[in-house]
């Protein structure tokens, strides 16, 4: 998977959510994220609980040359009920071997290194 932007390949990953492809979730996460260094369905699903309803990238920031904050409004739904929520992933930039890489340099891939759990906005009143 060869994406131009950390908001194509964060976008992409979750559309695999949306799918319950966790396979391809699996292998979209660089292996140092899994506490045995091997990528597992399993950890992916303990980590992603139910199906991701829908999502809308919020806004990006650079954070340095490898490094990209995205951040994420998600609907998902889990336990027979829907939930809202807002994440912040961390993308990298890496090399084959997931080595962090200058973004101008080719060959390289984003990948999600962390997430984050960001507040939901109280409903505005009236």
């Amino acid at each position: 998977m060869n994406t131009a932007t950390p908001q194509d390949a964060l976008s992409a990953f979750l559309t695999h959510w949306q799918g319950g492809h966790y396979r391809e979730m699996a292998l979209a996460l660089p292996a140092r994220v899994f506490p045995t260094g091997r990528r597992s369905i399993r950890q992916v699903k303990k980590v992603y609980p139910g199906r991701l309803d829908e999502f809308s990238i919020l806004g990006a920031h650079d954070t340095d040359p490898a490094a990209t904050n995205v951040d994420v409004q998600v609907l998902w739904r889990e336990r027979g009920g829907l939930e809202l929520g807002r994440m912040r992933y961390r993308m990298v930039y890496v090399d084959a071997q997931d080595r962090p890489l200058a973004r101008h340099h080719p060959g390289g891939q984003w990948k999600p290194f962390a997430t984050y759990t960001l507040p939901v906005p109280r409903p505005l009143k009236a």
